[in-house]
């Protein structure tokens, strides 16, 4: 179980990392056009979709690598209670990314059934882009999950009141 969680967190990487490099491309082609004096429809929505994916799934790299932001202060003034406070601090991140799951599954499911559309020329079917909350929760929990098994916190990231 813990293998597979880590597979899907790598994944969710490698594809994040994947769409941030790609986001590049578009861009330059909407830059270029624009110079010519023919602005495209499509690349404001679509990068716009792709960094709310690449944020949605970079939280899988954000837990395995303590970069997600977290506040010490109790841990400051009661060190002793480290073990403790850090579990609850990994079941609270688990239960907000159970919510991330169903509410973000709520929500792709009720645009998908109602057939809801972007406001914009594209018409985008509004449940692709909310698929990245369900999915990014999906990897928040598993990835927590993993810390929380196997405390395979990974390298130290960066952490408020250190």
């Amino acid at each position: 179980m813990i293998s597979v969680a880590r597979a899907v967190g790598r994944g969710m990487t490698a594809v994040s990392i994947v769409l941030m490099a790609l986001l590049c491309l578009p861009i330059a082609y909407e830059a270029v056009a624009r110079a010519f004096g023919a602005p495209t429809l499509w690349v404001f929505e679509t990068t716009l979709y792709a960094l709310i994916f690449i944020g949605f799934l970079g939280n899988a790299l954000a837990v395995q690598s303590r970069a997600h932001f977290r506040v010490t202060l109790l841990i400051t003034l009661f060190p002793r209670f480290r073990r403790g406070l850090d579990l609850i601090a990994h079941l609270s991140t688990m239960g907000f990314a159970l919510l991330l799951i169903g509410t973000g599954a709520y929500f792709a499911w009720y645009s998908w059934s109602n057939a809801i559309l972007s406001a914009t020329l594209l018409d985008v079917p509004l449940w692709i882009p909310q698929l990245a909350i369900p999915i990014g929760g999906l990897g928040l929990f598993l990835q927590s999950l993993v810390v929380l098994v196997a405390g395979d916190d990974g390298p130290v990231g960066h952490v408020i009141g250190d």
